[in-house]
């Protein structure tokens, strides 16, 4: 069910100024996004589980016989991560981006403002994408710490040749991740139970068959991505390959793959910007607070 309903309106936001007053106005609104996202439990229990696959690579690696560091890094890095950890990312933060404003009864002190409201969305969306691409990069670099600390390698092949490509990738998946959650919450209600089954059925289940459908989920141009940038060892490209049942034949070439999901991202967030601002929502007045 829609939680807003599709009309036009004419609002004071839709009155012009000059540009340096709406730049003014655009920063503000992303700076009252950025503390938004930066206060409050959902920050707290996000940390807490992105620090957990570093603790749990610690750990392995502190035993008297530690885990391959490679088999870490598949199962973490590239399992854990894209399979879990970014997206719920993402929907925590892009699917509350309107949802919140409407149920804490602020959505109209942001509608009252002399922005159009498209304007007001993609500024929103800039800052949650922003909270999120930093949070998944800053922990996924950690994590390789944890992981190859220690080894002779971490300096002069993983740091340069894999977590920085990884860093990039994960950003990129994570513009696709903002993009749809942020429409999702905008189309449905009960946004979290949609994106944890999208997050179950197309990126856990659909992204690992080996058929044309995959082709929509991120994970699957995270994955190409993966083997096309990162100077992977033969045999750990193989392994990587046969798990994730790709032919590195017929996968599409990275340009091609970055331009997917920029693309895809682009017009689902230009298309919720333009609903955002076609929809009508409840707003609070001094009848209804009183």
């Amino acid at each position: 069910m829609n939680q807003a309903t599709h009309a036009p309106s004419v609002s004071v936001s839709e009155l012009r100024l000059p540009l340096a007053s709406r730049l003014a106005s655009f920063g503000e609104l992303f700076w009252l996004t950025l503390r938004q996202h930066t206060h409050g439990r959902r920050l707290v229990v996000l940390v807490l589980l992105l620090a957990l696959p570093c603790v749990l690579a610690i750990m392995l690696r502190s035993l008297s016989r530690p885990a391959p560091a490679d088999i870490l890094e598949f199962a973490l890095v590239f399992g854990l991560i894209p399979h879990a950890l970014a997206p719920l990312t993402a929907l925590l933060y892009a699917a509350g981006m309107i949802q919140d404003e409407v149920e804490g009864q602020t959505l109209t002190y942001l509608l009252l403002r002399p922005l159009p409201k498209w304007t007001i969305y993609l500024t929103k969306w800039l800052a949650t994408l922003l909270v999120c691409v930093f949070l998944i990069g800053f922990f996924t670099f950690t994590l390789y710490l944890a992981i190859y600390w220690g080894t002779p390698q971490l300096w002069t092949e993983i740091v340069p040749g894999r977590a920085w490509k990884t860093v990039v990738i994960l950003a990129l998946a994570q513009l696709g991740y903002c993009s749809l959650f942020g429409c999702l919450g905008l189309l449905f209600r009960h946004t979290l139970i949609a994106g944890v089954a999208y997050i179950v059925l197309l990126e856990g289940v659909i992204a690992n068959v080996a058929f044309v459908g995959r082709a929509l989920t991120v994970v699957y141009y995270f994955r190409v991505l993966i083997l096309r940038w990162l100077e992977l060892p033969d045999l750990m490209q193989r392994q990587w390959v046969r798990a994730w049942q790709l032919d590195l034949a017929t996968m599409p070439a990275a340009p091609k793959c970055v331009e997917t999901v920029v693309v895809a991202s682009l017009a689902v967030t230009i298309f919720s910007a333009w609903w955002f601002s076609r929809s009508e929502f409840a707003l609070k007045t001094p009848e209804s607070s009183g």
